[in-house]
């Protein structure tokens, strides 16, 4: 009996332990098996969440405007939102197909000559400061433009099947926004049970600080998606309306890679000048040419005047983490995990940085 107590363990303690052990492995088992269940609906039902906090603003105005009648400001609100989206997307679809393929087709024939750059105009050589030297750079490369690309090859190559790529899942996006839209409706329609739902989660896991990291998390997820995809997608929208007045071929292709651009907090001039340089190239009037200049450079601009009324002045959020996000959900989950992946990593970013002064001002203490 002493043998039991100092040296080995009693058979109830082990049994104990077995049970133990065995509920766990089952528990595990069981969340497992639920999680790969529902993975397939994990992506809209975060998209769903993220849009119903950035349209939540704009639902209770509607709401309010309607006499408080929830569920037909909900509908509006879909209607609305499916309008904006699908009716672009579907307007410029075949211009975003056709211009993926068309740049693919042409990098992956480059060595049967039909990769070819114009020749500069003379008026390029009139150009204040740069003009000589971007015309003699212009005509070396009409030239010898084959033999300058020819070591990146490789790379081009899959660049072209990248861009198709990011082309055909413009399609798949527009539906997973079209089903998180509708269950952005359906949580601002239950915004009582959602949230208490999403206290009630935060409490469990955050103790008393629950509910203060379940808002803090609401806050940064407006703050992003209003902000970041808000502000790309009026860029998207506007370079888009430029590109079609110019008459560029496969403007829904390059609106959608400012887009991107935007949304990984890069310049839209990066897509916008080689288009410039393009119409000036193809002998455009001189009209068109300044005038998509001056759009591409308001569109460019436009940038600082959207994040500050959007975004709030004083974004805690440091842009290679909203970078950082973005272009991790891209390569994750593809075109529709750049704005999530945006979201999602920069709210994780500001809780922990919460979390983090938390920690040290206990420390302090």
């Amino acid at each position: 009996m002493d043998e039991t107590r100092s040296g080995g363990q009693s058979p109830l303690s082990t049994r104990q332990a077995i049970d133990l052990a065995i509920r766990l492995a089952v528990i595990a088992l069981l969340a497992f098996w639920c999680y790969w269940i529902a993975r397939p609906f994990l992506m809209p039902i975060v998209w769903g969440v993220v849009l119903a906090v950035a349209l939540y603003p704009l639902y209770i105005r509607l709401e309010n405007v309607l006499g408080g009648r929830r569920k037909l400001a909900a509908g509006l609100m879909v209607v609305a939102c499916l309008a904006l989206i699908v009716v672009p997307v579907v307007a410029l679809s075949d211009s975003v197909l056709d211009g993926a393929r068309a740049v693919s087709s042409k990098i992956e024939h480059e060595d049967e000559g039909e990769l070819k750059l114009p020749p500069a105009p003379e008026s390029v050589a009139k150009w204040p400061l740069v003009g000589p030297k971007v015309y003699e750079t212009w005509n070396l490369a009409a030239t010898s433009l084959e033999s300058v690309l020819r070591p990146f090859r490789p790379q081009l190559l899959a660049f072209g099947r990248w861009l198709v790529g990011l082309a055909k899942q413009t399609a798949f996006a527009v539906i997973l926004t079209a089903v998180a839209v509708v269950i952005a409706a359906i949580v601002l329609v239950r915004r009582e049970s959602a949230i208490k739902a999403a206290l009630d989660v935060g409490t469990r896991i955050g103790g008393e600080h629950g509910a203060e990291i379940v808002q803090l998390a609401g806050k940064a997820i407006g703050t992003v998606a209003k902000g970041v995809v808000g502000v790309a997608a009026i860029q998207a929208t506007l370079a888009a309306v430029g590109l079609v007045a110019a008459g560029v071929p496969g403007a829904g292709l390059w609106a959608l890679l400012v887009m991107v651009l935007a949304v990984a907090q890069l310049p839209p001039i990066l897509v916008l000048g080689p288009v410039i340089l393009y119409l000036v190239a193809s002998d455009a009037s001189t009209t068109a040419i300044v005038l998509f200049t001056l759009w591409s450079v308001l569109v460019t601009a436009s940038d600082a005047v959207l994040k500050p009324l959007l975004m709030g002045r004083n974004s805690e959020i440091p842009v290679l983490v909203i970078l950082i996000g973005a272009i991790g959900g891209l390569i994750l989950h593809g075109l529709i995990g750049l704005f999530v992946g945006a979201v999602v990593f920069s709210t994780g970013y500001r809780l922990f940085g919460t979390w983090m002064a938390g920690t040290a001002s206990a420390d302090s203490r």
